[in-house]
């Protein structure tokens, strides 16, 4: 395939003159020509003219134009103004739903900024922000833009009782460290920060804990502020990795590369205002953040969230809220869909039309032909259409979007020699005749094509571009790479992220090839298991998929990795989540046979373990690299009492360090408290 290097048009000036806050009456003039003056719910609004909406480099025709916003804040108060009658739907834990307008989210983001300003909070600053998926937390988010201050989506702490709420201080003390930030807005940890714990919480260098329902009801129904006017190439939020590969990272993403993303998404899938989207996936995730709420409010398009506790609870009520509001669009992870054939029953699923379903993309980690034939044959009878199904590839790093498969297309799925591609790292196709042994016939399915904006290629451990075919890392380039990492959160063992930027192009850390100009995207390069004396590439999720296709294995409860010891041949490690009733014993025989026959693969141990022990990212994902650390430690089979003595022990080495008060010991743990 012929790669193009991506070069930008020639600069044009940036329309970055934002709008102010003007509470004069309405017979009052605008406060310039370029600014007119309308209603809304709080008090006041602005619509911008077309020259000062911001200007893309990228896209520059009639439609783009037509959706332009100056920044993050500017996109909600767009949206506000040109579609005041439209919003959100949340449905909760219940299966209840609760709508708001686009402009009651504007007002209650503009009353967040007006109390976070009163506290101090200025542009530049970074603002943590741990909720539930709610419209509090995007009042809360879209508030901190406002002031031009750097909004940090954290995942929220499920679980805060008296004792975890002091053990996580800890926690909090180095999250707030990482990220230099003294603000932290979350639910329920603030209610505690607010009504006690004077002289612990909160931890240095927090000096805010504030819960957004309590900031809320302290401030008047009208505000006015005068929202920051950024720049395009300003970092508009950090987006925190999901740590499936490591310590999770923070991705600096700027408001140029936000709209340039989501216009090149929409177009790619023929997006439109007559779409309806649902999401379940947590607002702290870029695919829920960028992907739903960011999407369909520079689309236009109609949302429906649900929380992911709900999806997991009960993956059909997924189904029914796209059957209720007749959506067309919806995304998940890989492991979400087999999570749905294995776990809805047809009891639930009675009367249920997903024939409106036209776009269900599948991304995030390796898209597995498996799991997309099985969910297709499972719901099919209920109304799928055939080719709903979109793989696509995409990481925080270039801003959400790299490839997505052409809409309303059957998915390309290669068949290739395993074997080749494991020792020689050549994905050679299948003859016709089929493969020769089940350990040498391989299916991966395209991604598709690189966005528009973006130039794509696959090299080699050097840098140096490989041929069609070739497996290598996947390297892109262009105007939606992220500006950088917060140096602070970079923190792998080896010095360098997987993750990279060099000389202008992002190494992704991700194998992949191309062929016929589609990118097949295959594993993780640091999830890879080199064997044979590093002659030989394994893939963890090839290994996965066949241990969780066994009865008795919990579904996407699986980890494969390697267990290395000095001098010696590195041992592989296959850890799954007996079902509740199985006999863990009569699965060990069962789970070689199979590994053997198919990808003669021999592990050195199979590790049982209680449900719910394998640990995941809040999406989902099985976190392999930490599973690994964990086993090396003897702490994997023991993770939660592991994790419950580690808290203990470090609290009792803090109390023990003075002879002073108990206020004072938990200071010197926690951080001096500025009063």
């Amino acid at each position: 395939m012929s790669v193009e290097t991506y070069v930008p048009p020639r600069k044009r000036r940036n329309h970055w003159e934002f709008f102010q806050c003007t509470p004069a009456p309405a017979s009052t003039g605008p406060k310039t020509s370029r600014y007119k003056q309308t209603g809304s719910a709080a008090g006041f609004g602005l619509l911008l003219d077309d020259e000062s909406a911001m200007t893309s480099e990228f896209y520059d025709d009639a439609q783009a134009r037509s959706r332009q916003w100056p920044s993050l804040f500017g996109l909600l108060h767009t949206r506000a103004q040109r579609s005041p009658a439209r919003g959100i739907y949340m449905r909760d834990g219940r299966g209840a739903q609760e709508f708001r307008t686009y402009t009651q989210l504007l007002s209650g983001a503009e009353r967040v900024a007006h109390a976070l300003q009163e506290r101090g909070v200025g542009p530049g600053e970074r603002v943590l922000i741990a909720q539930p998926t709610g419209f509090d937390a995007l009042m809360s988010f879209f508030g901190v833009c406002a002031l031009g201050a750097i909004p940090v989506p954290l995942p929220w702490p499920r679980d805060i009782d008296a004792f975890k709420g002091l053990a996580n201080l800890a926690r909090w003390r180095r999250i707030a460290l990482r990220y230099d930030a003294r603000v932290l807005l979350c639910a329920d940890l603030g209610v505690r920060a607010e009504s006690g714990w004077r002289g612990i919480w909160p931890p240095h260098p927090l000096q805010l804990v504030l819960d957004p329902q309590h900031l809320l009801a302290r401030q008047p129904a009208r505000v006015c502020i005068e929202p920051y006017q950024p720049r395009a190439d300003d970092v508009a939020y950090i987006q925190s990795t999901s740590g499936t590969t490591g310590a999770p990272r923070g991705v600096e993403l700027t408001h140029r590369g936000l709209r340039t993303s989501l216009e090149a998404i929409g177009r790619r899938i023929n997006a439109s205002s007559r779409d309806v989207q649902v999401s379940w996936l947590p607002l702290d995730n870029i695919m829920g953040l960028v992907g739903a709420v960011f999407f369909a409010m520079h689309w236009d398009i109609r949302l429906v969230l649900m929380t992911p506790e709900r999806f997991l609870a009960q993956p059909e009520d997924w189904f029914w809220a796209i059957h209720d509001h007749r959506a067309t669009l919806s995304l998940a992870p890989n492991f979400a869909y087999n999570y749905c054939v294995r776990r809805c029953q047809s009891s639930a699923l009675k009367g249920l039309d997903l024939s409106c379903w036209r776009i269900a993309m599948n991304g995030s980690e390796p898209v597995r032909a498996q799991h997309m034939h099985r969910f297709r044959e499972r719901f099919k009878p209920f109304g799928l259409p055939a080719f709903a199904q979109m793989p696509v590839y995409g990481m925080s790093e270039a801003t959400l979007g790299v490839s997505f498969h052409q809409a309303g297309k059957a998915p390309r799925i290669d068949g290739i020699n395993r074997r080749l591609l494991e020792w020689e790292g050549r994905a050679e196709p299948l003859p016709a005749e089929g493969a020769p042994s089940p350990y040498e016939r391989m299916h991966v399915v395209s991604v598709g094509r690189p966005l528009e904006p973006l130039s794509l290629k696959i090299v080699d451990s050097r840098g140096r571009e490989l041929p069609e075919r070739d497996l290598g890392e996947i390297a892109i380039e262009g105007p939606t790479v992220m500006a950088g990492y917060v140096a602070s959160t970079v923190r792998d063992a080896d010095g360098e992220p997987p993750t990279r930027l060099e000389e202008g192009w992002l190494k992704t850390g991700d194998l992949g090839y191309l062929a016929d100009g589609d990118l097949f995207f295959v594993a993780r390069r640091s999830d890879c298991i080199e064997a044979e004396s590093g002659q030989r590439l394994i893939f963890p999720e090839e290994v996965e998929l066949f241990v969780d296709s066994v009865d008795g294995v919990r579904s996407g409860s699986t980890a494969v990795f390697a267990a290395h010891q000095h001098g010696a041949e590195t041992r592989i490690v296959v850890a799954f989540e007996v079902q509740a009733g199985a006999d863990a014993a009569e699965l060990d025989p069962r789970i070689t046979a199979l590994l053997k026959a198919h990808l003669d693969v021999h592990p050195a141990r199979l590790l049982h373990l209680s449900p719910r022990t394998i640990p995941k990212t809040a999406s989902g994902k099985v976190r392999r690299q930490l599973c690994a650390e964990l086993y090396g430690a003897g702490r994997l089979e023991r993770r939660s009492a592991g994790a419950l003595r580690a808290g203990l022990r470090d609290l009792g080495e803090a109390l023990a360090a003075s002879s002073e008060s108990a206020a004072a010991r938990l200071r010197a743990l926690f951080g001096a408290s500025r009063g």
